[in-house]
């Protein structure tokens, strides 16, 4: 199923100009201390294109009602809730359907169904335009490998835009928010019961592996990646705004920084701060705009050149199979733990693009309008074609994201440092 975020409002808000992480308020009054829960491990399924070669998402088993009902829900930082089609639904392809009069646990939540807008793709093709789910609020008991969260709200749908049943091997979405959105995640709602012994949870997604994915809750599992997990804190609008959201210092390409050209003059600059959203629901990278991606591509390979009208860059086959270029984010903000987290040659492939042969889709998209912060800084959307190359440690508690490498994918190690050349 093509899953879209939330991701319209965030670039649609003014924010204040900022240059920091979060500043949080005393964990006294947000949290409780870390409690006698437990940890679990969680089987993930790789969904992938037809010809099993294109990562997209990876989804979950969860139950729903009493008796529980079971559906495969995509795993999506960048949704802030549970979303599932209701039996009513007419839009909703060969989705399985959650059926509210066989719960004896379920009620309707306050309010009435209404609009919800979602801006990117299940899939690795960029959206033209929001598409839609026309949803409510519902309660009722929601089940993970065994834990119960009761009375937890979530979103059914009575109608959905057909992109949304395109996996059929996919029937909703586990959203995984931070603690501070309006909307409480399914970890805080187990952590909260003391089900779990943190709200932190780890993701182990490793790159054309489809049964081997796992996501952890209640803390990591360090038999999945190597080393030390690098923690990076997240910029004060991951609280406001409900998103993971990072700082991007600068980006390189082959250790050398990105030039891009000036938006005053024809000179090239270094690449300039700028702010990420970190999305497992998303299955490419988004730069904030066309210019960007242009001077991406005219560093990686003069054979990349964009493929069409909404934002999709891509090359013939051999020449993206022979694409080497090391592309390399450094996130963090200045005076703390930062991170070089890095996307090899190969993973910039996307593979075949759907309907134009001997085409290949490249990782980077990007947005037909420019997504620029009040500040001037350009917002990112960094999906799994990134972030399967790490175990990614998702801490909603002290408001940081982590990186390790995988064990059984030999990736290139973050380190806090810059040992890259700028200028």
């Amino acid at each position: 199923m093509k899953i879209k975020i939330f991701l319209a409002p965030f670039l649609l808000l003014v924010a204040p100009a900022l240059s920091k992480s979060v500043v949080r308020p005393s964990s006294s009054r947000l949290f409780r201390e870390e409690n006698e829960g437990g940890v679990i491990n969680i089987p993930l399924t790789d969904s992938t294109r037809s010809d099993a070669k294109t990562d997209l998402q990876w989804y979950a088993k969860i139950s729903v009602g009493t008796p529980p009902q079971n559906f495969n829900v995509l795993l999506d930082t960048g949704s802030p809730a549970i979303l599932l089609p209701v039996n009513n639904c007419t839009t909703c392809g060969l989705q399985s359907l959650f059926d509210p009069s066989k719960s004896s646990t379920f009620s309707w939540a306050p309010g009435s169904f209404d609009d919800y807008q979602f801006g990117s793709s299940g899939d690795t093709l960029p959206v033209s335009g929001p598409q839609r789910a026309h949803c409510a609020l519902a309660r009722d008991t929601v089940s993970i490998q065994g834990l119960k969260a009761s009375t937890y709200e979530f979103l059914l749908c009575d109608e959905e835009d057909p992109s949304f049943s395109a996996q059929p091997e996919i029937d909703g979405i586990l959203g995984l928010p931070i603690q501070a959105s309006q909307e409480k995640g399914l970890e805080w709602a187990l952590y909260e019961a003391g089900l779990l012994a943190s709200p932190l949870f780890g993701l182990y997604t490793p790159p054309g592996q489809i049964a081997s994915g796992q996501l952890t809750f209640g803390g990591l599992d360090d038999t999945k990646y190597e080393g030390q997990v690098a923690f990076v804190g997240l910029d004060e609008l991951t609280l406001t705004k409900g998103y993971w959201v990072m700082d991007i210092q600068t980006i390189f390409i082959d250790g050398e920084q990105l030039q891009i050209t000036s938006n005053t003059s024809d000179a090239k600059i270094g690449y300039p701060r700028a702010l990420s959203i970190l999305d497992t629901g998303t299955a490419y990278l988004q730069a904030p705009s066309y210019p960007i991606a242009r001077d991406i591509y005219a560093r990686i390979s003069p054979k990349i050149y964009q493929i069409d009208s909404i934002g999709t860059w891509g090359a013939p086959c051999p020449d993206m199979e022979a694409i080497t270029s090391e592309f390399t984010f450094l996130f963090g903000y200045d005076g703390a733990t930062q991170a070089n987290i890095t996307l090899p040659g190969k993973s910039l492939n996307l593979g075949p693009y759907p309907g134009k042969d001997g085409l290949c889709q490249a990782a980077i998209n990007n947005y037909r309008n420019p997504q620029i912060n009040d500040d001037g800084r350009g917002v990112w959307l960094i999906g799994s074609p990134l972030l399967k190359q790490y175990y990614t440690a998702w801490n909603g508690q002290d408001l940081q994201v982590g990186f390790a490498p995988l064990k059984v994918t030999p990736v290139r190690e973050p380190h806090n440092c810059r040992r890259r050349r700028i200028g």
